[in-house]
């Protein structure tokens, strides 16, 4: 039986992306998570929009992502479907209210690229900066 990892961080598309680019910071904060039997959340909509950015170009780091034994892929449940409106009011769109809102759920902070996205939820205190 496998034990359950603690929730640690959410990917959101900026992270998605430059993982599917090779990015070395979100691979060694993944290999660090997997070390530490922790966890990152990969909202379904943020690996959409990873996968449209890169035109599908890198699907297969992609796949690999989906695949990590430390990544959760997950949706939005329809009951938090007003959370999410508010949210998506503060962050302009539809994928980072979804990664906002898992971070706020979850109590973890959000890796991004860029954290003026998030700086209307919760102060803009819930985000992990990388450089991409």
């Amino acid at each position: 039986m496998t034990e359950p990892r603690s929730i640690a961080i959410v990917l959101d598309t900026t992270a998605v992306t430059a993982w599917a680019r090779g990015s070395v910071a979100v691979g060694e904060l993944l290999a660090e998570l997997d070390d530490e039997h922790a966890a990152a959340v990969l909202p379904l909509s943020c690996l959409v929009e990873a996968a449209h950015k890169t035109g599908m170009l890198e699907q297969a780091r992609l796949d690999l992502l989906v695949t990590h034994p430390a990544v959760f892929l997950l949706e939005d449940a329809a009951d938090d479907w007003k959370a999410l409106a508010a949210t998506r009011l503060l962050v302009d769109r539809l994928d980072l209210a979804s990664a906002a809102w898992f971070g706020l759920k979850c109590e973890v902070d959000v890796m991004t690229s860029d954290p003026r996205w998030y700086s209307s939820v919760n102060g803009g205190r819930d985000v992990l900066e990388f450089e991409p």
